[in-house]
């Protein structure tokens, strides 16, 4: 079973047909002020989840907060066997606006959800959902992030933070 609970035959091969994890791929980065958020997206061909095959985009970020790196995983973007180890990997491709749009969603455009993993803390994932834009002439993703505490939590003992914000909501990434 797949991550939205759907059967999959052992060791077929789930290929994107159509090719829309390749949109997708590259380096983007978002930026405000002091602050940015770089991801790097590379489509892992035939990667083998030890059940069945499928194409899966992976990857890593680096957040910088007021000139100071939090966090940064942009070597897993390397490794295209990384699949559900990475701090990035995902392949979910949707044609709607549905479940957590950004702003200014079009039905039918083509959006692509993925997993994000914080490895500092290793307590803390999340989503980030990406809709391809373009603005002034440039490829651009708009992007909605949520990262949520996946630790035990004890009593008397606070539940860390995140390495970076568990939420943005409607920011820009900029193809580089």
């Amino acid at each position: 079973m797949d991550s939205l609970g759907m059967h999959k035959t052992p060791n077929a091969y789930y290929k994107d047909i159509n090719n829309d994890l390749n949109g997708f791929e590259g380096t983007w980065l978002y930026t405000s002020g002091n602050t940015s958020l770089k991801i790097v997206l590379v489509k892992s061909v035939m990667f083998y989840n030890g059940d069945y095959y499928e194409d899966l985009m992976v990857g890593g970020y680096q957040y910088v907060e007021n000139g100071v790196e939090k966090i940064n995983t942009l070597s897993d973007a390397n490794n295209l066997n990384i699949g559900y180890s990475g701090s990035i990997w995902g392949n979910s491709i949707h044609n709607n606006c549905f479940y957590i749009p950004v702003d200014d969603c079009v039905l039918g455009e083509k959006r692509l959800i993925l997993a994000i993993f914080d490895p500092v803390t290793n307590n803390h994932s999340g989503n980030i959902i990406l809709h391809k834009r373009t603005v002034s002439g440039q490829q651009a993703l708009k992007a909605m992030i949520d990262i949520g505490y996946i630790g035990e939590n004890y009593e008397g003992v606070p539940t860390p933070l995140p390495t970076m914000p568990s939420q943005m909501h409607n920011i820009l990434f900029i193809k580089q």
